[in-house]
């Protein structure tokens, strides 16, 4: 199939990726709630300016780039080695949370891990990149947003 393909995913599949979405963003938004109320919303409320550029900014930066290399090279390049999808996927997420060890902390690699399980999924079943590109920036979105980005951006870990 085409890599640029869309829309690429049935119905029932963007039913259940939003589903999930919401469940998710709901989990996320009330474990801040309770472990860091501070954080909660802290970046929209505080900086909407900037907020605004990251959420505008973030698809195309982060996302589009992510899902290029660690979706649709790592899937195409690397799915011979694998006898199961299974091992595919889990090279795929492992591979996006080593990744994100830059940020010297656990629950940046461990959501990673998750988000990256549930990319691999969606590309393998969609084979769009567009679209796996949209449903990883619908999640980085909202962990900015939710207050979770603090776990996602370190001035060392961006060379500063």
């Amino acid at each position: 199939g085409s890599l640029w393909r869309w829309p690429a995913a049935s119905a029932r599949h963007t039913r259940q990726t939003m589903l999930l979405f919401l469940l998710a963003a709901t989990g996320l938004t009330i474990a801040v709630a309770v472990l860091l109320p501070e954080r909660l919303f802290a970046f929209p409320r505080t900086r909407p300016g900037w907020w605004a550029v990251v959420l505008g900014l973030y698809p195309w930066l982060s996302a589009l780039p992510q899902e290029l290399l660690y979706r649709s090279f790592c899937h195409h390049r690397y799915r011979p080695l694998f006898s199961s999808r299974t091992g595919l996927l889990l090279a795929s997420a492992v591979a996006f949370a080593i990744l994100h060890i830059v940020f010297r902390n656990w629950p940046a690699v461990v959501l990673t891990f998750l988000a990256g399980w549930r990319f691999a999924d969606t590309y393998e079943r969609t084979g769009s990149l567009p679209w796996v590109t949209l449903e990883h920036a619908l999640y980085g979105n909202w962990i900015f947003t939710v207050g979770l980005g603090i776990f996602f951006y370190s001035r060392a870990a961006m060379g500063g």
